[in-house]
């Protein structure tokens, strides 16, 4: 029927129209690859509710459609593969240096105030003489004026946080399902170690943790560095990928009563180059997802799984445009 099509065709909008801005102009390249074959997309569908209008002649359908959302990305990145930079990544080796981390210690500090007081004095002086040729008298006055200034600054030192070393084993894999989904070829940073006789993991992690001297839960430049001269060692290696995935407390969904985790991932996409080193060509995020699930752990994996899948996703549309 018509209806049931238009339908479907309306559910398939309000799907796309959720795509991030690279992600659309990718879409729109490819619109019609797309539209022309719904149906393979739009893998069921329940009709919630039918109304005729025989006075007006029309038919109303309202229905739910499932979309098989692997089944898009997966053909739009091999659309818009060839297009932009993207293609540069197929069958490329590509170091992954994404860390999840759990917050374990967060220290705010109270405001610095700091006020200043001007105070301005000043005095004027009248003085009147009258003299009537055999004497002379005077009379004077003068006036007194303060004017005080008031201001100041507060000062909010930045707060820092300590982390733990989350589900780096599902972060893994949910980081490598996503990137050999875009036909690239990942390496662990510890392959990397043992060939180049660089050891600068256990830095990253306790950067990333935050108990480094700076205090500051981010990658330093020296040990990027030292990572980046660790690759061109090996050599054949061209891209590092590098970010934290941060997964939030475990708490029950007021809605479904299911387990949720919240998962915040940042990622930066790095070329390398043998001369120049390290030349960052797209960043991600902080990008937010969440995950749903009778269990703990299951959410946290969900929420892993998403989020590296969309990060992904938006780092590819991005190298395409």
């Amino acid at each position: 029927m018509q209806a049931i099509e238009s339908a479907k065709k309306a559910a398939w909008n309000n799907y796309v129209a959720k795509f991030s801005a690279e992600k659309m102009a990718n879409y729109m390249k490819n619109e019609n690859n797309f539209t022309s074959e719904i149906d393979k997309y739009v893998t069921e569908y329940v009709i919630l509710e039918t109304e005729c209008s025989k006075s007006q002649r029309t038919y109303m359908v309202a229905l739910k459609a499932s979309i098989n959302q692997t089944l898009v990305d997966v053909t739009l990145n091999q659309l818009s593969g060839d297009q932009g930079k993207s293609s540069e990544l197929k069958g490329q080796f590509v170091v992954s240096m994404v860390i999840a981390r759990k917050v374990l210690e967060s220290k705010s500090f109270d405001a610095r105030k700091t006020t200043q007081k001007e105070t301005v004095k000043s005095i004027d002086a009248d003085e009147d003489a009258i003299s009537d040729g055999s004497s002379s008298s005077f009379s004077g006055q003068t006036t007194e004026r303060e004017k005080i200034t008031t201001g100041g600054s507060t000062v909010r030192k930045a707060e820092q946080r300590v982390y733990d070393i989350g589900d780096q084993k599902n972060a893994e894999v949910a980081i490598e399902q996503a990137f050999l989904r875009a036909n690239m070829r990942l390496l662990k940073p510890s392959r990397v170690e043992k060939m180049s006789g660089r050891l600068f993991m256990e830095q990253v992690r306790n950067e990333y943790s935050g108990l480094s001297e700076s205090g500051n839960a981010n990658l330093s430049d020296n040990t990027f560095e030292e990572v980046v001269e660790a690759i061109i060692d090996i050599g054949r290696v061209q891209y590092l990928i590098t970010g934290t995935m941060d997964t939030s407390a475990p708490r029950d969904d007021p809605d479904t009563g299911l387990k949720k985790v919240d998962v915040y991932i940042t990622m930066e996409l790095s070329r390398i180059d043998d001369f120049f080193g390290a030349e960052k060509i797209a960043l991600v995020g902080p990008e937010l997802r969440s995950g749903l699930h009778e269990t703990e752990s299951g959410a946290e994996i969900a929420a892993l799984k998403l989020a590296a899948n969309d990060a992904t996703d938006i780092l590819l549309n991005r190298l395409s445009n």
